[in-house]
């Protein structure tokens, strides 16, 4: 005689894989929201994000105003203080070359200001392997005869010029917190619109 508790065991197994299991849904977990960093600024051709500590400017929307340079960012350390910095991104489109790039832009510096002088002009590779040249600059500024010094990082990535401009008061900082502040600074070829 055949043993009750298998047979029983079996069919309900049987049974069991017979019929549809009841159908549980997993509710997704929503994904985060993705967050704006307000230090950084990023395109299709470049990001930098500037230290903590600093605070991003808003800037004003001046569209109506084609003759306008309106920088792509500004940022600011201790902007209330004597010993403020400023950190500037300019972006404007450009075909050249880098050398070229780094005379006209070492040309407007000295054109901004009566006694400006370019200290030393550095070829530099940032750290993504994207060339550049580093002008440092010192110049006059307003009637209590403070000189800034400026850091200009000059990029050519074949469809832009890149300026990053780090800006504030001589004697306030050195050269590495200028490099220190800028190490972020990556910029790839600007892609293009392929049709």
């Amino acid at each position: 005689m055949p043993d009750l508790f298998a047979s029983v065991a079996l069919a309900s197994l049987v049974a069991a894989l017979a019929s549809p299991a009841p159908v549980t849904t997993a509710v997704p977990t929503p994904a985060p929201a993705p967050t704006v960093d307000p230090l950084a600024y990023d395109d299709p051709g470049m990001h930098f994000r500037a230290p903590d500590g600093w605070k991003r400017i808003q800037l004003v929307d001046a569209s109506n105003d084609p003759s306008a340079k309106v920088p792509a960012a500004v940022f600011t350390y201790h902007g209330d203080r004597n010993d403020a910095r400023t950190i500037v991104i300019s972006i404007e489109p450009y075909s050249g070359t880098l050398e070229g790039l780094e005379v006209s832009k070492e040309s407007e510096l000295r054109s901004t200001a009566d006694g400006t002088f370019v200290d030393r002009k550095t070829k530099i590779v940032l750290g993504n392997g994207m060339p550049g040249y580093a002008i440092k600059v010192s110049q006059p500024s307003g009637p209590a005869g403070h000189q800034l010094r400026r850091y200009d990082y000059v990029i050519y990535d074949l469809a832009r010029s890149i300026d990053v401009a780090f800006i504030g008061r001589y004697g306030d900082f050195e050269d590495r917190d200028v490099e220190a502040a800028l190490s972020t600074l990556s910029v790839v070829v600007y892609p293009r619109v392929r049709r």
